[in-house]
């Protein structure tokens, strides 16, 4: 199922049409759990794409369960919506904060490993947009609408 919305997503970006993304920043006592894919280098924040019928809230959810294990007890808090051109596609990313949760073991074919991480220490590889996300929420840069 995850490897067909790979193949959707990579063919909606070749045709240019508009996507939506769903993320979030799971963090709770200064420590944010962050993943890496088995199909490209580098630390992000956990989420994926919004499918059709599907509100981002909805995706979100989806994708903490699918690819982590976590059930969040708690709703997330909106934190802020993105575009990005990256791809060649108009792609809007839905960004939410969470903390309360419930995590269980899980495995996923696209996550190679996860991770909680304390905010002041991040790993050296984590993504150059991940970073961005962080540092926004922890009031260190300005929030940009642009991913």
């Amino acid at each position: 199922m995850k490897s067909i919305r790979i193949i959707r997503n990579t063919i909606l970006s070749l045709l240019g049409t508009r996507t939506i993304g769903a993320r979030i920043l799971l963090i709770k006592n200064n420590k944010i759990l962050l993943v890496k894919h088995t199909y490209q280098p580098g630390w992000y924040t956990i989420g994926g794409a919004v499918e059709r019928g599907e509100s981002p809230l909805k995706a979100i959810e989806r994708e903490l369960k699918e690819e982590v294990g976590v059930t969040l007890t708690t709703l997330p808090q909106l934190f802020s919506i993105y575009y990005s051109k990256f791809e060649k596609r108009d792609d809007y990313i839905v960004l939410y904060v969470g903390s309360e949760h419930i995590e269980e073991m899980s495995s996923s074919n696209e996550i190679a490993e996860k991770k909680w991480f304390d905010l002041d220490n991040l790993p050296e590889d984590v993504t150059p947009a991940t970073k961005r996300r962080i540092n926004e929420y922890r009031s260190t840069i300005m929030i940009n609408d642009i991913w």
